[in-house]
This record gives C-alpha cells, sequence and structure tokens, in this order.
C-alpha cells in the first residue's frame, strides 16, 4: 500500500500560504497590538505567549488551506495485488455428415452420427466454455459461431443431419472452418474436436496445411475416427496417418473408437486434457483521502477565527 496524489501540481499552490503570511502580517505603521482581557498582564510578561496569541489563528489558518491544497490534489491510498483469473477454454467441434454416418457400428440401433451427437452433448454438461459446432461432409459449413450459451450450443449440435451438405470427406475444410472459429478467440486455450469415419477424400488444401494454419492460430486438434468400417478413401491406414498427423502438427491428440463406450472413454480424457488456463492478472485498487483533509481543514479554520475572536484575541 502506497500514498499518491493524482494530481500533484495542485501542490504548487502552496507558494501563495508564506505570500499571504508575509502580506497580513502586523507592521509598525498599523498601531499597537492590544489583547484582551486580564491575561495582558501574564502575556506581557512571557514574549512566547504573545507570540502564540498573536500568530496561532494565522498558524491554523495557514494549515487549513494547506490541507485544503491537499485534497485539491485528491490524495488516495493505492494498494497493488494479483488475483488469479481462471479462463475458460474455446472449443469448436466439427463432425462429419457424410452418408457412411448412417452406418449402425457403434452400438445396438445407433449410427455413427447419433452416436456423435450424444457423447458431445454428455460432454458439454461438465464444461462452461465457449463452444462452436462446424459440420462437414464434401465442404464444410459453420453451424453455429462460438458462444457460451450452453442450450444454443447443444440445439446446435442435436440439429446436426446427414444430408445437409454435399457427401464426401474434406479433412482440409472441417480444420480450416474450425480454425476460423477459434482464431479470435479471447482464449489462451482453444482446442478443435474433429469427429470422422473417413479418409480425406477432396482435392485442393491437404489436412496437414489446414493443421498448420490451425497451430499459428494456437488451435489444438483433437481428431477422433468413430466406426469398425473403416473403408472410404485410400482406407483406414491412410485416414488414421492423416488424423494423426494433423494432431500433432497442433500437439494435440489422435483417437479412434470403435462403440459408443469407446468414445464416451474418449471425451473424458479430452475433458482432462482441455483444462481452462489460469493467469496472474495484476489489480489496483484505490482509496480516495481528499475527504479526510477537507473535513480536518474545517475545525482549523472554526479554531482560528474562535481564536480570534477569543479573550486570547488580538487587535490590530
Amino acid at each position: 500500500m502506497s500514498f499518491e496524489l493524482a494530481r500533484p501540481e495542485w501542490l504548487t499552490l502552496w507558494v501563495i500560504i508564506p505570500l499571504w503570511w508575509y502580506w497580513l502580517r502586523p507592521r509598525a505603521g498599523w498601531g499597537l497590538l492590544v489583547a484582551r482581557g486580564q491575561e495582558a498582564t501574564s502575556i506581557s510578561l512571557r514574549p512566547w505567549l504573545g507570540w502564540l496569541a498573536e500568530n496561532s489563528p494565522r498558524v491554523f489558518r495557514a494549515l487549513a488551506v494547506a490541507l485544503l491544497i491537499v485534497a485539491l490534489a485528491e490524495p488516495r491510498l493505492v494498494s497493488t495485488y494479483e488475483e488469479p483469473i481462471t479462463e475458460g477454454v474455446g472449443i469448436a467441434f466439427a463432425i462429419d455428415l457424410s452418408t457412411s454416418m448412417w452406418a449402425e457400428d457403434m452400438a445396438e440401433r445407433t449410427t455413427r452420427l447419433e452416436a456423435a451427437k450424444s457423447t458431445v452433448l454428455r460432454f458439454l454438461e461438465n464444461r462452461t466454455d465457449d463452444v462452436g459446432v462446424v459440420s462437414f461432409a464434401g465442404e464444410a459449413l459453420t453451424r453455429m459461431p462460438l458462444t457460451h450459451d450452453q442450450y444454443v450450443a447443444r440445439a446446435a449440435v442435436d440439429a446436426l443431419e446427414v444430408g445437409l451438405l454435399i457427401d464426401g470427406t474434406d479433412i482440409s475444410s472441417a480444420i480450416a472452418s474450425g480454425a476460423a472459429l477459434l482464431r479470435d478467440a479471447p482464449h489462451r486455450s482453444k482446442v478443435l474436436i474433429l469427429v470422422t469415419d473417413g479418409a480425406h477424400n477432396k482435392t485442393g488444401l491437404i489436412p496437414t496445411r489446414a493443421a498448420r494454419a490451425a497451430a499459428a492460430f494456437d488451435v489444438k486438434i483433437f481428431a477422433i475416427a468413430i466406426g469398425t468400417d473403416q473403408s472410404f478413401g485410400s482406407g483406414p491406414a491412410n485416414m488414421e496417418t492423416v488424423l494423426t498427423q494433423t494432431a500433432l502438427i497442433t500437439g494435440g491428440r489422435y483417437f479412434k473408437a470403435t462403440d459408443v463406450a469407446a468414445l464416451e472413454e474418449i471425451y473424458e480424457e479430452i475433458d482432462q486434457l482441455a483444462v481452462p488456463s489460469e493467469e496472474l492478472v495484476e489489480r489496483t485498487e484505490s482509496t480516495p483521502l481528499s475527504h479526510w483533509f477537507l473535513l480536518t481543514s474545517l475545525p482549523l479554520l472554526i479554531l482560528g477565527a474562535g481564536l480570534r475572536a477569543s479573550r486570547w484575541g488580538v487587535l490590530p
């Protein structure tokens, strides 16, 4: 804690106090100073008492003016401390909506898409992050920008259906769209959870380059391959290689889920990996003191005026 003046330039007015003192001091040409009351004799025998009786009112008034000037300078007590701030995670989901997501091999009468959506919804139950949703197939589409509204996020995930996009598997566009959602997010921790059941089969930007662009925005990719029949593109080996590379480039992880239970375990692990960041923020609090200096100056003014009018006062 320290004492500071917000407007110290007001202290320059202190120079008027000695000038005022000099101007109002009694001068020989003004006449005699006559003490009131029976104490005149004792005062005359003690010069220092006479000096006090003569100058005390001016001293009190000078102190009062000095305190008023300090009040104008806005004195305050300043306290600086560090406060830990927990910052949430920015999470974007990129969910595959290709026709192969209709396959019912994750559980009995449960399609890959149903398993993907249900596990995402359970994952969001225990999170308070900003969430965005991207759907992709042969192209990518941002379904919902980053939002803190969990109801809106859950509704966007629940509304995903196969057939909304051109068929195919464009992982590059999914990564690019997810990274674009997180690029300007005010979070130190940014995560893209990509769920797919097929290998990249579109021309143009390759997934590893899209992953490098995501890494430039500090986005980590957690790639999840789901399903037991990985027979798309150039085969499961090619898909796993691409997803593993994109995850490693960004500092993320690659996972494979062959059933709903495995998928739920993956999200539990991601829940442990996508932890909120914490940083120390320096905060400053100030307590104004001007009113105390103002209140202290008023009794001094009253005391000076009262002493001047009392039997100890003097008349020029």
